[in-house]
């Protein structure tokens, strides 16, 4: 079978090449991949822009949805012939205090699928029964493809943040995890939400009000700091929840952000800030990080999907063969597409 592999902790070192179909163990899956979503994070792999190793040579891709066409031994529930969806957590000890208290997404054991085992850029993926999710019938396996970034945005707006009805909410970064984000705050209530995107991000952020947003601003063209104490009280918002990531983004958060306020921050960033945290102190704010998700965060996301309170299919922006897979991180890279999907071949 075909399969996008990285084979090289180098920048550009990615390319199609034929690969066995995996053989699957007693408590595992054979899945058939029908849509692979493109996460932001696989052009920054294909570039070795990242600053973690991936576990070269390795099949890349995470969010994914088929049929199953193949049940371990020891699994239970599931059968040949089910629409499935998969969290990214191919691989965790499940012993561990993090494991047994539900953040098992935290075990220093986690492997997930396209960076530390073979992921979902391919036709048939190997996948722990354990991590399986039935994708309900009024759910197309397009939309149950991209339910892993909408599970990141449930986790960081519901489980890691304090948004109350009313609340003014700051979202950075127009993209696919951020427009989530935006849905996130509008169902939960908030009074204002505010998303701020780049020059470049203007039909992102029209998107933005198709989801929610109620005032959209550019960074570099808007005086932010002042547009968002507009509002309300004076005082800023109540949570800013930055999906970019880089330094100018947490400095920006600290200046919108209200005394006793939080930030959420779930882009990753890994250069240094270079500038001072101090005002966490003065404005006496809550930083938190947000990463991942759990199979109940899952759950909730595929009802929500299956009750149609999430539109996931505003997302979808292009539909590629798998050989395509540079084209479609260009798309990403460029801002022309929010999420792409890729069909194996």
């Amino acid at each position: 079978m075909k399969a996008v592999v990285k084979y090289a902790n180098q920048d550009g070192c990615t390319e199609i090449r034929d690969v066995p179909v995996p053989t699957i163990g007693p408590t595992d899956v054979l899945v058939e991949v029908a849509y692979t979503g493109i996460c932001g994070s696989d052009p920054h792999m294909h570039h070795q822009n990242v600053s973690y190793p991936v576990n070269v040579p390795l099949i890349l891709g995470h969010e994914f949805a088929g049929t199953i066409v193949e049940v371990g031994a020891e699994v239970k529930g599931w059968a040949v012939g089910e629409r499935v969806t998969a969290e990214t957590h191919a691989r965790y000890c499940g012993h561990c205090y993090l494991c047994r208290t539900n953040l098992y997404h935290l075990c220093r054991e986690r492997k997930g699928f396209g960076f530390g085992v073979d992921g979902a850029f391919t036709r048939y993926v190997r996948v722990p029964a354990r991590i399986l999710h039935q994708v309900p019938e009024a759910v197309s396996l397009k939309e149950a493809a991209i339910t892993e970034p909408f599970c990141v945005a449930y986790n960081a707006l519901v489980n890691n943040s304090q948004v109350r009805p009313g609340d003014i909410i700051v979202v950075i970064g127009p993209g696919p995890i951020g427009l989530l984000c935006t849905a996130m705050a509008n169902l939960l209530g908030a009074g204002e939400i505010i998303v701020v995107g780049t020059a470049g991000d203007e039909e992102r952020l029209e998107k933005a009000r198709e989801f929610g947003a109620t005032r959209t601003l550019i960074s570099s063209g808007d005086n932010v700091l002042k547009l968002v104490q507009e509002v309300g009280d004076g005082y800023g918002a109540d949570v800013v929840v930055d999906t970019a990531g880089p330094a100018a983004t947490l400095r920006l958060s600290l200046d919108i952000v209200r005394p006793a306020g939080q930030i959420t921050k779930i882009g990753w960033g890994p250069a240094p800030v270079n500038f001072s945290l101090d005002q966490l102190i003065a404005k006496s704010v809550r930083l938190q990080g947000s990463f991942s998700h759990t199979w109940d965060v899952w759950e909730k996301c595929l009802t929500l999907m299956s009750e149609k309170e999430i539109n996931l299919n505003k997302l979808i922006t292009h539909e590629l063969p798998l050989e395509e897979w540079e084209k479609g991180f260009e798309l990403i890279e460029n801002r022309q597409g929010l999420k792409v999907l890729l069909t194996p071949s």
